[in-house]
């Protein structure tokens, strides 16, 4: 195996014989809430689950369990039907940055659980580690505070953000192969970069300039690989209407990680999950063609934003916009409606004569069969002649 790609398969400390997973790393706001999913085997529904704190599992006191889901700004809920608890801190600080453990006691016998990143930003948040294939594009999100509305965004590139030079800026949004689109309104902005190369990959900041103050931002891994990612989506923009559904199609290449589809700023469903963030979904993990799909039912307007597929220590940012369903009308009533309209004016032009009929034939030519028109015209012919027949007899 490639060395690297063992050494992916180590710090992502997701296999098939895992029997408890987390998303590998999670971004929040300073002040704002985080919560996160831990997934379990079945074998463990009755088991008590706990949360932790510490960069080693072997020292890692655990600061909140399941029988006792309550400890100051940190609550745990155990859902068994959908063999997932979720862990929620409010009012988070800088100080919360850090790595935890999901865990799930085992009674004489060794506990598992599984690891995550915890990164709490000053107002900026994005994904961490992106795969994407040379020569392709990719869109990057990136999302801010509402007091950041009106400030200057930008994207850099260095591993340390007191060294980071700008590359685009959201007042100036267009170099050469990267641009940055700003939305205020849902409080977030946008990067993409066209036609990568390997020379793309290496570490990115999200960036918002604070005049006269330190800027603020958060930081996100780009590699490009020549031939197959690791994680990849078919479609970074999803679109659907209102009642209908949609799928994402996730494609992973080695199938070393649980995989799951997670809303930003809500909640994950991986293949045993029968909902996501409320809304019901269908998911099919087709391990034999590396592919994860997650179809989405009973659309709602409210469904539009961004999600992102996860693989280990992978994701891959999705949009999802659902359009508003519109009154239609088939195309067999359009054609009732036509050749109705039609007949109505036809049969006002027979009333008016044969050359009003023949010029009002002419203008709509294009839209109703000639024959029609030469059909009626004859018929009112042969009715003005044996008119006139019969006056003159």
């Amino acid at each position: 195996m490639d060395p690297l790609m063992l050494l992916f398969l180590l710090i992502a400390g997701l296999t098939d014989a895992d029997s408890v997973y987390t998303v590998s790393r999670v971004s929040a706001w300073r002040g704002g809430s985080v919560t996160i999913p831990c997934f379990y085997d079945d074998i463990f529904k009755t088991h008590v689950k706990y949360w932790c704190r510490g960069r080693q599992w072997s020292s890692c006191p655990p600061i909140v369990h399941s029988d006792s889901p309550q400890e100051g700004k940190v609550s745990i809920r155990d859902d068994p039907d959908q063999q997932v608890f979720t862990l929620t801190i409010n009012s988070l600080t800088a100080g919360d940055s850090g790595t935890y453990f999901c865990g799930v006691n085992i009674s004489g016998g060794s506990d598992v659980g599984d690891h995550v990143s915890l990164s709490v930003t000053d107002g900026v948040s994005t994904v961490g580690l992106v795969p994407v294939q040379r020569g392709g594009s990719v869109t990057i999100p990136c999302f801010y505070g509402d007091r950041y509305k009106t400030h200057v965004k930008y994207w850099c590139r260095g591993r340390q953000w007191s060294s980071c030079p700008p590359i685009v800026h959201s007042d100036s949004p267009q170099e050469g192969n990267v641009s940055i689109r700003d939305d205020p309104d849902q409080r977030v902005f946008t990067v993409t970069i066209n036609n990568l190369t390997t020379g793309d990959s290496g570490y990115y900041w999200c960036g918002v300039e604070i005049s006269g103050g330190s800027d603020v931002g958060d930081q996100v891994h780009l590699s490009v690989i020549d031939g197959s990612p690791w994680l990849s989506v078919d479609k970074q923009v999803v679109r659907g209407v209102e009642g209908d559904s949609i799928s994402v199609q996730c494609r992973y290449k080695y199938d070393y990680s649980q995989r799951m589809l997670c809303k930003i700023g809500g909640s994950c469903a991986s293949d045993r999950s029968v909902s996501l963030d409320g809304r019901p979904v269908l998911i099919r993990d087709d391990t034999v063609n590396g592919v994860f799909s997650v179809t989405m039912r009973g659309l709602e307007r409210k469904d539009t934003g961004w999600y992102w597929c996860a693989a280990g220590i992978w994701q891959i940012p999705v949009h999802i916009t659902v359009s508003q369903t519109t009154p239609t009308t088939t195309s067999t009533e359009r054609g009732n409606n036509d050749k109705l309209r039609w007949e109505q004016v036809l049969d006002a032009a027979l009333k008016a004569g044969t050359g009003v009929l023949y010029l009002i034939c002419t203008i709509i030519a294009t839209e109703l069969h000639w024959s029609s028109c030469r059909k009626r015209g004859s018929n009112q012919r042969e009715a003005e002649g044996g008119a006139n027949k019969k006056q003159g007899s």
